[in-house]
């Protein structure tokens, strides 16, 4: 899942650099790679990301 996110903030980026971003999160938890992959691609990229938890969000 991670990879797939990773490669659709850099799409998005380039579709429309104005328009925010918001994640909706349900996540039990997993690689903590696998996040810094995406929280490192959130930071590269121009437009603001927001996020929001639905349901859990672990470590």
């Amino acid at each position: 899942m991670a990879n797939i996110i990773v490669s659709q903030l850099p799409y998005l980026d380039a579709v429309d650099p104005t328009k925010d971003i918001v994640m909706y999160v349900n996540s039990p938890g997993g690689s903590v790679t696998a996040g810094m992959a995406i929280f490192d691609t959130t930071r590269h990229i121009r437009p603001d990301v927001s996020t929001v938890c639905v349901g859990l969000a672990a470590r």
